[in-house]
């Protein structure tokens, strides 16, 4: 092989560096190959080297194409994380809490209307209590109280059920995104 081919081979391998051992090695046996390709069709070395072009942009291309695969292997790894972190804690939870603050906004003020009839029926209900520091509601405070705590709390439980939604359209978003980049390979 020409002297001018192997400086070329040199020289990529110096700007080829930043890649592992295998891949590098890789490289440069291509590019080898192709020269001697040509050298076997009676193409100088000189125009091989003026086909390749600069070695260190021609490095830079291959560089780019290594970069652009460990992105897509980011997305991936990323989408799995995001997913299965999300599948064990985050999902559970704001579901969860969604389902009991509905039920709870749900119960609050009919325990408020029961306990409000009963004490015009003469009963009284002393486990059906609304406590707030020192102040007990009575039985016709109850009501409007246990009204509005129930508006908060089924409020509650709509924002997280709608935390929860979000979520899974965000992973599914997440999951279309993955699947696009996986295709390009």
């Amino acid at each position: 092989m020409e002297p001018i081919l192997n400086n070329y081979l040199v020289k990529m391998e110096k700007y080829l560096k930043a890649l592992p051992a295998a891949e590098r090695i890789d490289i440069v046996n291509e590019l080898k190959s192709e020269m001697i390709e040509l050298s076997d069709k009676g193409i100088s070395g000189e125009q091989i080297v003026n086909r390749l072009g600069n070695p260190k942009v021609l490095a830079r291309a291959y560089l780019a194409d290594e970069i652009g695969k460990m992105k897509k292997f980011s997305m991936v790894f990323s989408f799995y994380s995001y997913a299965s972190i999300g599948g064990m804690f985050i999902l559970p939870i704001t579901s969860c809490l969604a389902v009991a603050f509905i039920i709870s906004g749900v119960a609050c003020p009919l325990a408020g209307i029961v306990k409000f009839i009963a004490h015009f029926c003469g009963k009284e209900m002393p486990y059906l209590t609304l406590n707030i520091g020192n102040y007990s509601a009575s039985a016709i405070a109850f009501l409007p109280i246990s009204i509005g705590l129930g508006i908060v709390l089924f409020l509650l439980g709509w924002a997280f059920w709608k935390l929860t939604v979000l979520f899974i359209k965000s992973v599914g978003k997440h999951k279309r995104l993955k699947d696009r980049i996986q295709k390009e390979n």
